[in-house]
């Protein structure tokens, strides 16, 4: 049949336009995008890290102070029978340090709040995010707490540790309400002032039940607010309060507890000034209590603070207050590390998969390697073999790069067959307050670097590029340095691409090497298994473009790559192998594992090659991609109409191929 190529190849070309040509290199494998540049995956993981797993929730650095080593605070006894209680229920405690007029939370939760979450504020769903991975109350077995009548002082009797109190719970954020730092019984000294709730301590005796909030309470109005839940009913949801005390209950109106947790009674304390006419007298410890059911009640004030005011109020319920506590939480955040998954932070070191594109049109290599690399300067190491010669067994003399650790590194022997010709490695971590990364890249030549023979003098690179990692995401060798040897310099070093500087050093080339980190990944391989299926679907990780001519490619030999993640000094080798080492293998470790000082790590011992073939990768399902060039362009459509390809398979060359192939090319490949 005859159709219309010209009409045809105007409609076609016309979808072609908004189809990617080149991955973006940023750590990230989009499948909607680069999924019909990238190959599918060709080597997946097959042995858990033993570098450290990045899983969700961690961090590092939490010394928010010494919450365990607090013996002062807020003491309160409450009769067990106020409660409907005999002693040896199973009770539920929420609570939290409050404003004033009861609007604004603080941080200082009862519950395991995320470390440095900063002030609540105002009522809260505790079952959604970022709440719904923690617990917002504590469970207390009355049966199994202290027995005993302590002192209601405001001093923990017999110190932390001892045996009149059970503790039930401690702090694990710092203070947004202050810290306390004067050390005074009523905590007014010029340099005082914070609120926190360090911890929960309970006994119990035949008659009552005593909470010791160990910590502080500001005089300025701030409160201490215990939601108790004792199994009977109760509200889930807080809505209107009634009495004296109802403003409580209002002013956090519409918080909705932990599932399963349902308050029956409110007890409060906070201060305020009982001759406010004339204002003589300061603010002084106030206590409020009541069943959720019915009305909160204001159970009257103490003369003052420390344990000469500490006494009974009415109900049964007696109270003392003593703020002399200058330790605990700290007044300021305390992680310096953030809490995973992090775009620019991992909390471990792992490969789970490859995937490559060899981008004929460009001259360049992409390569994704799904994974994490930890912020404590691990490095991983590519070795790349691309043409005749190389080093089956590493040189040492090398470039100096890496602080000479590419040199350090002599010794080491390849699987046979792999001689590489090209190295790089990549790192993060931190330097004071700065997170950094950074890559290395050297040629390697067979007989090592290359020397000028008139002059004698190193003629090669040594060549980096990094930094802070919000200003440089993508590591891309782009200058200024480019040292010029004038006879005088034993080594050079430039941030450039190393290959091609040393052929032409007046007339650097930039962004010959591309390399970027995403650390977001939290799934994978795991510290105690490899699961295949999740180590394949891993899209974040190391992402490298590199020019072939600059790689040193012949444009024939199939392109090699070998790599591993060491540890800093590049001395210990992780299990984390590309190509892989038998399952369940540990750390490689020492290259010198009998402290000779001879590197005698060989590869040919492994079971197994330990690199990977980047020249035949699987295609990608990408039914449009007529030419198998990995990009759907004008040179499909040209083969799709030179060759009257039937494209769907029906025996004839026809109108239906044309609309199939539009819609394939339309959806991109995935």
């Amino acid at each position: 049949m005859r159709v219309s190529r010209s009409m045809m190849a105007a409609t076609i070309a016309a979808c072609a336009g908004s189809v990617m040509a080149q991955p973006v290199v940023d750590g990230l494998y989009d499948a909607g995008t680069e999924g019909g540049l990238y190959s599918d995956v060709i080597w997946v993981n097959n042995n858990a890290t033993a570098f450290g797993d990045n899983g969700p929730g961690l961090f590092q650095g939490g010394v928010f102070g010494d919450p365990e080593t607090v013996a002062s605070g807020v003491e309160i006894c409450i009769p067990l029978a106020s409660l409907g209680l005999s002693g040896g229920e199973t009770i539920r405690i929420a609570g939290w340090v409050n404003s004033g007029d009861r609007t604004f939370k603080s941080n200082q939760i009862v519950g395991d709040l995320i470390v440095d979450t900063n002030n609540l504020g105002g009522a809260q769903d505790l079952n959604a995010a970022p709440f719904d991975t923690t617990t917002q109350h504590i469970t207390v077995d009355l049966s199994a707490i202290a027995s005993g009548t302590p002192v209601v002082d405001g001093a923990l009797d017999g110190g932390v540790g001892g045996a009149a109190y059970t503790n039930a719970f401690l702090q694990g954020n710092y203070t947004g309400f202050g810290n306390e730092t004067d050390g005074t019984a009523d905590g007014s000294g010029p340099n005082g002032g914070g609120s926190e709730i360090d911890g929960i301590y309970m006994a119990k005796d035949a008659t009552n039940l005593y909470i010791f909030v160990a910590g502080n309470l500001e005089n300025n109005g701030n409160a201490v607010d215990l939601y108790i839940d004792t199994g009977a009913g109760g509200d889930a949801t807080l809505g209107n309060g009634t009495g004296d005390g109802g403003f409580i209950i209002d002013g956090q109106s519409g918080l909705v507890f932990d599932a399963g947790f349902d308050a029956d009674y409110l007890f409060s304390v906070d201060a305020w000034n009982d001759d406010a006419d004339d204002g003589t007298t300061p603010n002084v410890p106030r206590a409020y209590f009541g069943a959720m059911a019915s009305t909160i009640d204001d159970l009257g004030s103490l003369a003052g603070y420390g344990a000469a005011n500490a006494g009974a109020l009415v109900g049964g319920v007696s109270m003392g207050i003593d703020n002399s506590n200058i330790a605990g939480v700290l007044g300021s955040q305390a992680s310096p590390t953030p809490v995973s998954p992090d775009t620019n932070w991992a909390y471990g070191s792992e490969l789970d998969n490859c995937r490559v594109y060899i981008d004929d049109l460009n001259h360049r290599l992409y390569i994704f390697i799904g994974g994490n690399m930890q912020n404590n300067w691990n490095k991983l190491n590519f070795f790349f073999d691309v043409q005749p010669g190389g080093q089956n067994v590493l040189l040492d003399n090398n470039v100096d790069i890496s602080f000479n650790n590419l040199n350090g590194m002599a010794g080491i022997t390849f699987d046979a067959g792999f001689e590489p010709d090209y190295w790089m490695n990549t790192n993060n971590g931190v330097s004071g307050d700065d997170l950094l990364n950074f890559t290395d890249a050297a040629t390697l030549r067979t007989n090592g670097a290359n020397i000028d023979p008139f002059f004698g003098v190193i003629t090669d690179y040594g060549s980096f590029f990094g930094g802070e990692v919000v200003a440089t995401p993508v590591m891309d060798f782009s200058g200024p340095r480019a040292d010029i040897q004038d006879g005088t310099f034993g080594s050079l070093f430039a941030e450039y691409a190393p290959r091609l500087l040393e052929a032409d050093p007046f007339n650097p080339m930039p962004a010959l090497i591309q390399i970027a980190i995403d650390n977001s990944n939290v799934a994978g391989v795991t510290d105690v298994a490899a699961d295949p299926a999740a180590a394949a679907a891993v899209n974040s990780g190391i992402e490298i473009c590199i020019d072939l001519d600059e790689l040193g490619w012949d444009g024939a030999q199939d392109i090699l790559m070998a790599g591993w993640i060491s540890n800093d000094s590049f001395s210990f080798l992780s299990n984390q192998i590309l190509g892989g080492i038998p399952d369940g293998s540990d750390n490689v470790g020492d290259r010198d594992s009998d402290g000779d000082g001879i590197i005698d790590l060989d590869f040919n011992n492994i079971v197994g090659d330990q690199f990977i073939n980047l020249s035949a990768p699987p295609a990608p399902n990408c039914p449009a991609d007529l030419n198998g060039d990995g990009a759907l362009d004008f040179f499909d459509i040209v083969m799709l109409l030179s060759n009257l390809t039937d494209y769907n398979g029906d025996t004839v060359f026809d109108f239906f191929d044309i609309v199939n192939f539009l819609g394939d090319f339309q959806a991109g490949c995935p």
